[in-house]
């Protein structure tokens, strides 16, 4: 059974109708409804960002990365010798998912009179492909299966833009190294990409790892590296710092003992502080819009006491105590946040929604890395955030609501209800 000081809240709420306690109530309830749609989009746009971005990031190169120490930091790296012992015992690791070894060799690749420069990244059949698989909008990946050199290479979309070339086209490829002469070799496209980070895009091409060796001159027993992907991705220090403490303890004669591990941010330090940055701007929107929903709530809840004085008059005069008066007021404002929380996550879920199944809002890949804005919805942070908005809310109402202990019943009746 409701109890009376709810039905009291929804009789004052239904009978006013017009006045200043009206406008009050619908530029409140209006406040409420922006004010969560404005956090629902906020966190929407910022995890939608860091996911697609850590996930590009992921599928551009690994969770960890195993290189030569030598080559850290510099755009030239150095190869080593591959261990398979070595291989063995990281691939045994609890927190591992996979470990593949490939090759990277800085080439120029010409087609007709366009000339673009990119790395070739080689990869073998032991290689995780299922991201490069998604991301594919033409043709298919190089046959890493096949028993003898193929000379197939994967571009992205943005790099066959570039150079006006199609699947099925053939491409030159210039190798200069600066202890050998230049080699060259012809390749033909297997497929084109597209991960939405045209910056990234332009930078890579895949190729069979063998097809790179030779380009480079290599032996058949040279890595740049290998390509450790977590089953947590949280994971990566706390495993990078494992892996480093496996190969101190190699042999010397182990090809990896100058070797160190290293995780995304250690790589993309850059990127990850742009990430950070836009999630203290996200912290801010979401405080500013809290602080003016509280605001205009507590407003709404001052205006809805002193509006009503007469009826707390005669409340008082039957008897009722100031606590049960002072509830009736909090389940209004309960009633006109559940109003306004209810459009404001319609209006913020739609909006979500749209920009997730029809992309509308595009953006400049030059400045945000991806041609489009990204959105992710989570129940974890929806929840939190609408639990977090109630609670808040109810907790700052409470100080309003004692002014009904302070309004004296004989001053109170001479108010009109």
């Amino acid at each position: 059974m409701k109890s009376l000081e709810y039905q009291l809240a929804r009789r004052t709420a239904h009978s006013q109708s017009g006045g200043r306690g009206a406008v009050m109530m619908r530029i409140a309830t209006i406040t409420v409804a922006l004010g969560l749609a404005v956090m629902i989009l906020t966190l929407a746009v910022f995890t939608g960002f860091r996911r697609e971005i850590v996930a590009d990031f992921r599928g551009f190169a690994s969770d960890v990365e195993i290189i030569d120490i030598a080559g850290y930091g510099r755009s030239e790296m150095r190869p080593m010798v591959k261990d398979d012992t070595f291989r063995e015992q990281i691939a045994s690791m609890a927190e591992v998912e996979s470990i593949a070894e490939y090759a990277v060799a800085g080439c120029m690749i010409k087609s007709g009179d366009k000339v673009v420069g990119l790395q070739l990244k080689g990869i073998d059949s032991a290689y995780p492909t299922e991201w490069w698989e998604e991301s594919l909008v033409e043709g298919s990946l190089p046959d890493f299966e096949s028993e003898s050199r193929t000379k197939q290479l994967l571009i992205s979309q943005a790099t066959a833009r570039k150079l006006e070339a199609a699947v099925g086209d053939k491409l030159e490829l210039l190798y200069v190294d600066s202890d050998s002469s230049p080699r060259r070799d012809s390749f033909r496209i297997a497929g084109i990409y597209s991960t939405g980070m045209e910056e990234m895009d332009l930078t890579l091409a895949i190729a069979d790892v063998r097809d790179v060796r030779r380009l480079a001159g290599w032996s058949d027993d040279l890595i740049m590296g290998y390509d450790v992907m977590l089953r947590r991705a949280e994971r990566a220090d706390a495993v990078a710092a494992e892996i480093d403490l496996k190969i101190e303890e190699l042999p010397l004669e182990s090809g990896v003992t100058n070797a160190l591990a290293t995780t995304m941010q250690m790589r993309n330090p850059v990127v990850f502080d742009w990430l950070m940055a836009h999630t203290i701007i996200a912290q801010a929107v979401i405080i500013i819009m809290m602080v003016v929903l509280l605001f205009n709530v507590a407003a709404a809840m001052l205006i809805m006491v002193f509006d009503r004085i007469g009826m707390i008059g005669v409340l008082k005069a039957q008897g009722m105590r100031n606590k049960a008066i002072a509830r009736i007021f909090l389940y209004r404002a309960a009633l006109l946040f559940f109003k306004g929380a209810v459009w404001g996550n319609a209006i913020g879920l739609a909006l979500v929604a749209v920009q997730a199944l029809w992309h509308p809002v595009s953006l400049d890949p030059e400045g945000y890395m991806l041609s489009e804005l990204p959105v992710s919805f989570g129940w974890g942070w929806w929840l939190a955030l609408n639990v977090g908005a109630v609670a808040v809310t109810v907790a700052v109402m409470v100080v309003p609501s004692m002014i009904v202990s302070r309004i004296r019943c004989e001053e109170s009746l001479k108010y009109k209800l």
